[in-house]
């Protein structure tokens, strides 16, 4: 394999973490404001459960990370 095989499987990994880390964020600050809504007496009721992204959860974060881990290999298959 050439480096922009290389480059193409790195910019695959790098923006399913990216994508995947972007989520978790963003659930975690929606969530935290609603918590935060309800501590400050303006809800009542039960606790809302703070709830983060799962892997599986984006069709993009799998789809890239598997298909560069299958680049990959490949790529060293055809190394040998």
């Amino acid at each position: 394999m050439n480096s922009f095989s290389y480059k193409v499987i790195g910019l695959f990994l790098l923006s399913s973490g990216f994508i995947y880390s972007l989520e978790r964020i963003s659930s975690l600050i929606s969530t935290s404001i609603i918590k935060a809504g309800f501590f400050s007496g303006q809800m009542t009721g039960e606790v809302p459960q703070v709830t983060t992204a799962n892997f599986l959860d984006n069709l993009f974060v799998p789809l890239l990370f598997f298909i560069s881990l299958v680049l990959l290999i490949l790529g060293f298959k055809k190394v040998k």
